[in-house]
């Protein structure tokens, strides 16, 4: 999530978006022509590692009056300021997905029993949806309307 990550920096950085305590920060919105707009917001600790803060990552619908995610996906981010292994670098671990409108919850990260659980297939997919989802991110404008400069290399 490289081009979400650049929008969490432009917009003040991870201790921004988070606060802290962990959970007071400020939800990050961007809209972009023609496109459901953006969240972004840190909603809490997470139980999975300690440094690590569970980041959504969204877009909303409607439906009937009710808001629809389309899709959601929250993830571990390191809260380490080292660009090589902390927030900036993208390197998010999925944690769940979540389309309202498909009626589809998964959850590749989950406690039972105090431990950490892990769905190793689904961490795969996952990841491989959020490359693919950040890359389309940027392509649909959010980066450039967040206030970044877009490089067209």
């Amino acid at each position: 999530m490289k081009n979400v990550a650049k929008i969490i920096k432009a917009r003040g950085g991870l201790r921004a978006l988070a606060g802290f305590p962990v959970g007071t920060g400020k939800a990050i919105r961007v809209e972009s022509e023609g496109f459901m707009d953006l969240h972004i917001e840190c909603i809490g600790e997470s139980p999975h590692g300690e440094g690590m803060v569970l980041v959504s990552v969204a877009h909303y619908g409607e439906q009937n009056g009710d808001l629809m995610r389309d899709p959601d996906m929250v993830f571990d981010v390191n809260t380490s300021d080292d660009p090589a292994i902390g927030w900036e670098s993208g390197n998010w671990r999925p944690v769940s997905f979540r389309n309202d409108y498909a009626g589809l919850f998964q959850e590749a990260l989950f406690l039972q029993d105090g431990r950490v659980m892990v769905r190793p297939g689904l961490v795969k997919e996952l990841r491989a949806f959020a490359r693919i989802w950040d890359h389309n991110i940027k392509a649909q404008g959010f980066v450039e309307a967040a206030g970044l400069a877009v490089c067209h290399a």
